[in-house]
Parts: C-alpha cells; sequence; structure tokens
C-alpha cells in the first residue's frame, strides 16, 4: 500500500505540473487577438522614427536588429508601402532581431509585410512562425493561461528584406485560463488521497 501511494503521489504531482505549464497561442486576427488579450498597448510607430538608424527604441521597449526607420515611407517609396492603410512610419528591416521589454509581458504582436517587390511574407516570432500571407497581415503570440512570456521576444525573419509596424504588446493577465481545471484536478488529487488513506486504516 505504501508503495501505491508513493506512486500515486508521484504521478499526481506530473500530471499538475504538465497543467501548469502554459501552453502559447498565435493569432492571424488582430481583432481577435485583442480580444483574446484584453488590456494591450498598440504602437504605430509614427513617433519617434526619422531616417536610418539601428536599435530604435520606445519608452516601453526597443529593438535589435539591422533596420532602416521608413518615416512616410521616406527612403523607402520605391518599393511601395506594405502596410494597408499606407498611412505612415513603419519599420523595414535587414535582419532577425530581438524585441526587448522593460517588464514582462503576455502577448505581443505586429503587422508585417515584405517591402521589396513582394505581395505577402511571412514572420518568426518567439519560435512560432505565421505562415505566408498577404503584406499587411497580423501575427500575434500569447499565454493560454496569463503567466508570462518573458521580456525578450524573438524576431525571425524569413526573406532578405522584411517590414513591421503596428506593434501591440500586453502584461495584462489575459485570455480564457485554458488551465482553470488545475484546481479541480488538486480537489481530486486530495479526496483520492484521502479514501486510500481510509481503506488503509479499515486494513
Amino acid at each position: 500500500m505504501k508503495n501505491f501511494i508513493k506512486v500515486f503521489v508521484i504521478t499526481s504531482g506530473l500530471l499538475l505540473t504538465g497543467l501548469s505549464q502554459a501552453a502559447i497561442i498565435t493569432f492571424n486576427d488582430r481583432a481577435a487577438f485583442e480580444t483574446y488579450v484584453g488590456a494591450s498597448t498598440t504602437d504605430d510607430l509614427n513617433t519617434n522614427l526619422s531616417g536610418s538608424g539601428l536599435d530604435l527604441s520606445n519608452a516601453d521597449y526597443s529593438w535589435t536588429m539591422s533596420d532602416y526607420a521608413c518615416a512616410d515611407s521616406a527612403g523607402c517609396s520605391s518599393s511601395g508601402n506594405p502596410f494597408i492603410n499606407g498611412n505612415n512610419d513603419w519599420v523595414w528591416t535587414y535582419s532577425s532581431g530581438v524585441f526587448n521589454f522593460n517588464f514582462n509581458i503576455t502577448a505581443f504582436g505586429l503587422d508585417y509585410g515584405h517591402p521589396n517587390g513582394a505581395t505577402q511574407g511571412n514572420v518568426g516570432l518567439f519560435g512560432f512562425d505565421s505562415g505566408t500571407n498577404a503584406n499587411g497581415s497580423f501575427f500575434g503570440v500569447a499565454t493560454d493561461d496569463g503567466t508570462f512570456l518573458g521580456s525578450s521576444i524573438s524576431y525571425a525573419q524569413n526573406t532578405s528584406f522584411q517590414a513591421f509596424d503596428n506593434v501591440i504588446y500586453s502584461s495584462n493577465p489575459n485570455g480564457q485560463f485554458e488551465v482553470a481545471s488545475a484546481p479541480g484536478v488538486l480537489g481530486l488529487f486530495g479526496i483520492s488521497l484521502l479514501i486510500i488513506c481510509r481503506l488503509r486504516k479499515a486494513k
């Protein structure tokens, strides 16, 4: 009986550990992402961008990659603005890199495109790929239980040139909490353990 209880406790512990690990959800729809995340901040990049520069930064975050700031598409217009709204300032990138935040976040996303003669592209964030979509499409990642992604988000460029705009991020404990069943499992575990102990005493 002692061995059985030990096995039961270890197995249940492993199960609960697995349940407590956050999964990453990816989004190709900005509206769905915003609904899921709740409170968030969007940086349309229409301030603090001017001309050529590396490692551009904003109040909450910075990024490290080879880039060019296309302020009002200046210096970039010959290739066309890859973003649907065309309003605007955006960033042309020449390499993969990292977005670095001053705090931990639970969700991150951006609009992306191919700025040099193509009408579609794809991007990687946090090790996940968007798939190939039309220029100006959205891609985002978020945890499924409101835990943190961390303070750094990797940006993977899949072509020689890429572009991004309208960066959105959140530190809100977001989502539908798919792991909310964990407390229920804890309850079942406790009840089962009590039953085993009572059976043991009865013998």
